[in-house]
């Protein structure tokens, strides 16, 4: 019997014989990967030895009469000692008159997260993930780094999501995850549901190179003062996720616990520069945030979270949609698939050569320590490289004060799109000390 099978029939038969158990929803994953890991220039050393991994994993919701509630995660082993910790997930079920019920969408949508080629790696064809960080190690160290590390990771993912209502949908995804980092200093990674072609690899590859090589060089020491960050994609999204979309969760929004109110969304409230929209979209086929339905059976979508600067909806669950009465959302897989869409704007490379003196902030200290509802933030920039008149000098180190959110709004804050990327790069303006 399929390991989902035996669960729901565990669920159903403890159902009928403890009222008690009005309904419940699991999320089961069932997985098996590879793992192949490079360390100082070395692949599958003795700490990065090559691992075939099986596991089984998930969540599990039971909704008790008088409005009490267990939420608990899942493995084999709960599994197999279901009966044992049945009574114990019944004791400590925990009291809501807002819980939610289930949920019953009218249609799944399908969408593609499946490769056979990842599939094929796990299996016969291990080799072609040893030759992708073989590719790495031996073209990043011809680009003159004296030190590479990196991991490749690819699974297969039977996930299954049913509930007591009859509700059941079963795929398999096949998630894939490689990162190269030079000198201990900088890293680029990929991290979709499909094997990369050689574009892919080569983006990776080179972008490593290129700012691994530009970290080596030390820029001139700098005075304090006024200055224009430049935030390359991955940096803008990580102060996206942090100040913008956190305070778009429904729980934070009905909780008061964020930036904004649910009088903000009903009345649109601007809260963006106009010609700025964030998007959540989790159907592209084959993308790490992509899935068909969210684990409580809410359809992915494509919706908009903020248009023409305004704010539309909260990213809601089905808890807080029934709260506030509106429909439940997608929700970000992983805090991906929200795209942030400007209007007409320079390449990143083009927008570089307009700054004639800024930082481009490759990463940051303590971006969880900020209070995400100000926008401000007050960092160390631990890895930036000095921008002047057009050209990258080298490296840096700085802290950097700003508002983020504030900077949204202004007609001077530029973006730059960035090939191969979601989300484009932004220029903003705030102060460095060095």
């Amino acid at each position: 019997m399929e390991l989902f099978q035996r669960l729901s029939d565990l669920l159903t038969d403890y159902s009928k014989s403890d009222a008690d158990l009005q309904d419940w929803r699991f999320d089961l994953h069932e997985i098996r990967g590879l793992e192949i890991g490079l360390k100082d220039n070395r692949i599958g050393g003795p700490y990065t030895t090559p691992t075939y991994k099986r596991s089984t994993s998930g969540e599990l919701y039971l909704i008790w009469k008088d409005q009490r509630f267990t939420s608990t995660k899942l493995d084999l082993k709960a599994i197999e000692a279901f009966h044992n910790k049945i009574g114990t997930w019944k004791a400590t079920a925990y009291h809501d008159p807002n819980g939610a019920g289930l949920f019953a969408p009218q249609q799944i949508p399908e969408v593609l997260v499946e490769d056979n080629q990842v599939k094929a790696v796990i299996g016969e064809d291990i080799q072609k993930s040893f030759e992708l960080l073989d590719q790495g190690l031996k073209r990043l160290l011809a680009m003159g780094l004296h030190k590479v590390d990196g991991k490749l990771k690819c699974y297969e993912d039977l996930r299954t999501i049913a509930n007591s209502q009859g509700f059941l949908q079963r795929y398999c995804q096949t998630p894939v995850d490689f990162y190269f980092e030079v000198n201990d200093s900088y890293g680029s990674s990929y991290q979709e549901k499909k094997w990369p072609d050689q574009s892919a690899i080569n983006r990776i590859i080179d972008q490593t190179g290129r700012f691994g090589k530009l970290l080596e060089k030390p820029a001139p020491v700098l005075k304090s003062g006024p200055m224009k960050l430049l935030f390359p994609p991955d940096i803008l999204e990580a102060f996206l996720s942090h100040y913008l979309i956190n305070n778009l969760y429904g729980s934070l929004v009905v909780n008061r616990q964020s930036r904004f109110t649910i009088e903000d969304f009903q009345n649109k409230l601007p809260v963006l520069r106009d010609d700025i929209q964030l998007q959540l979209n989790n159907l592209i086929p084959w993308r790490s945030f992509t899935y068909p339905c969210t684990n409580e059976g809410v359809p992915g979508g494509e919706i908009w979270l903020i248009k023409d600067g305004c704010l539309q909806t909260p990213i809601l669950s089905v808890k807080y949609g029934q709260r506030i009465g509106w429909p439940p959302t997608p929700l970000p897989a992983g805090g991906r698939g929200v795209f942030l869409k400007t209007g007409n704007s320079l390449s990143w490379e083009e927008l570089i050569k307009t700054i004639d003196r800024g930082l481009i902030v490759l990463s940051v200290l303590g971006l969880h320590t900020q209070d995400s509802t100000s926008g401000s933030f007050s960092l160390t920039a631990d890895q930036s490289l000095l921008v002047e008149n057009g050209q990258i000098i080298g490296k840096t180190k700085a802290v950097i004060n700003g508002d983020f959110l504030n900077s949204l709004t202004l007609n001077d804050s530029q973006f730059g799109t960035v090939a191969g990327e979601d989300n484009p790069g932004l220029v903003m303006m705030a102060t460095a000390s060095f």
